[in-house]
């Protein structure tokens, strides 16, 4: 009844993770994320047929983990990058940073059109647990995994180019669906209203498209999340992103990516992807990709 089939967690002892202080948590994150991030990139570099010195520009988001210097320092250590490599880290975004993390991807490749340029999303999320009676911390604890999704962008090759960004920004709508600093922990506030909050939004970005993208891809939030964005959308199936949430759970920032990834998988005619990402904020983001000819 839940959409969730399964979750991943890079804990041996998951259980573990109901005990643990601030402190603990933390340092669960600084000790999990960086070889994640790195195992993720090495296999996007991988089937980009690229070395980790040949990436110009490495950009991490993440929001379930703080580090100074950021995750992507290490990121870059791990990988073994050039000294000259240009890092930059984006929090705040929660679910939805996947999309603006390609945008800003964007934004280099328009200065530096010869760069490399990868980018990360990586969220551990069970260094971001935090356990109540409340609804809405059982339903968030019953809802995330952990994972990252990794993609090279360059001004030439592909198959795919990427455009079209749009953001909508809701500060009114923020005590909704965010982190609250709880004891030194991070909980998650998640108001009832969030599945309709997200479908209205992200039927308000789609309608800035004059042309209806062949396929929608979105973060997958919840199973009532997808069920409302199906009804506003006015799709059938979100299929790709329904496989996200079975086999994965909610993600955070890189659900979306997942999702793209099974889509591509499945080596469709389609020429247009719209993909949508959502969350803290509260703030929804959408951009399209086109197939290159």
């Amino acid at each position: 009844p839940t959409g969730i089939n399964k979750r991943h967690f890079v804990l041996q002892d998951l259980p573990s993770a109901w005990d643990r202080n601030a402190q603990e948590l933390s340092e669960s994150f600084e000790h999990h994320a960086p070889p994640l991030g790195i195992s993720t990139v090495q296999k996007a570099l991988d089937k980009a047929e690229l070395l980790a010195s040949e990436i110009d520009i490495l950009l991490v988001a993440t929001c379930t983990g703080q580090l100074c210097p950021g995750l992507s320092s290490y990121i870059a250590e791990g990988l073994g990058c050039d000294q000259q490599v240009h890092t930059q880290d984006i929090t705040g975004h929660g679910c939805g940073a996947a999309v603006p993390l390609m945008h800003t991807a964007a934004g280099y490749l328009t200065l530096h059109p010869h760069a490399t340029v990868v980018t990360l999303t990586v969220e551990v999320c069970s260094s971001a647990f935090y356990i109540s009676n409340e609804v809405d911390v059982l339903i968030s604890t019953c809802l995330f995994g952990d994972g990252a999704s990794a993609a090279v962008w360059k001004s030439t090759g592909g198959s795919h180019s990427v455009s079209n960004f749009h953001s909508l920004l809701l500060p009114n709508e923020r005590e909704k669906v965010r982190f609250k600093n709880a004891n030194g922990k991070l909980k998650n506030q998640l108001h009832k209203s969030v599945p309709a909050l997200t479908a209205k939004a992200a039927k308000q970005l789609l309608d800035l498209y004059p042309v209806r993208p062949d396929v929608l891809l979105t973060h997958g939030g919840g199973r009532d999340v997808i069920e409302k964005l199906e009804t506003s959308l006015e799709v059938d199936h979100l299929g790709s992103t329904r496989h996200v949430l079975e086999n994965y759970g909610n993600l955070s920032s890189p659900s979306v990516l997942v999702a793209l990834e099974h889509q591509l998988a499945q080596q469709t005619d389609d020429d247009s992807l719209w993909l949508c990402g959502f969350g803290a904020g509260f703030s929804a983001h959408s951009c399209v990709l086109e197939k290159l000819t």
